[in-house]
């Protein structure tokens, strides 16, 4: 990493909070801070919601479990991993069984939590908690919220890798929990084999 001169990075102080707006799943907020060097100050908004949860799922034959369902914000399919809002209380643990389940059906052991990200710390204020799960089997029904319609299907770390190769995985979340996961189960990724990209 190259570095940037000798520039000083100074903390912003929060000094009040106000909610602007309220959307059942989140809430919109208009926030002062202060910099603690320079003493300016500025309205800033951030939306704030529950903390998330993704699993990746491995099956007792080595595959990962993963569900495609219509997203209405980019108003098209999406592939990734079984996941959702955390209720009030849940660890995330608790709460990526609950999802697995609900969402696909399986079940699964030894819940790891194998990071915590934030999805867009420029205006969000909650996290992902990626949980790995293992010996996955099929043993329930699935539980769909009203809206929610959702197609399971299992796949190999390296149909992963290729998948986000071919744009197929293009949800940002998934794809940096698969980068954790394959560090975590030293799965090669070929990142030696380099190449230019350029518009079609």
């Amino acid at each position: 990493m190259n570095a940037s001169g000798n520039v000083k990075l100074s903390r912003w102080r929060k000094i009040s909070e106000e909610r602007v707006g309220n959307f059942e799943i989140f809430e919109t907020l208009r926030c002062r801070f202060e910099n603690a060097e320079t003493k300016q100050s500025g309205d800033f908004y951030t939306i704030n919601c529950c903390d998330w949860v993704q699993v990746i799922a491995e099956t007792d034959d080595d595959r990962i479990v993963m569900v495609e369902q219509f997203r209405f914000g980019s108003d098209d399919f999406s592939l990734e991993f079984p996941g959702g809002m955390m209720d009030g209380g849940e660890t995330p643990e608790e709460a990526a069984a609950r999802e697995l389940e609900e969402e696909t059906g399986f079940c699964g052991e030894r819940p790891q939590l194998i990071a915590r990200m934030y999805p867009n710390p420029a205006i969000q204020t909650n996290r992902v908690n990626v949980v790995l799960m293992e010996n996955c089997r099929k043993e329930k029904p699935t539980k769909f919220d009203e809206f929610e319609n959702l197609k399971a299907s299992t796949v190999t770390p390296s149909d992963l890798i290729a998948s986000v190769e071919a744009g197929k995985i293009s949800h940002c979340i998934v794809i940096a929990a698969i980068a954790k996961y394959m560090l975590l189960r030293g799965i090669p990724t070929d990142v030696s084999k380099r190449r230019t990209f350029r518009e079609n």
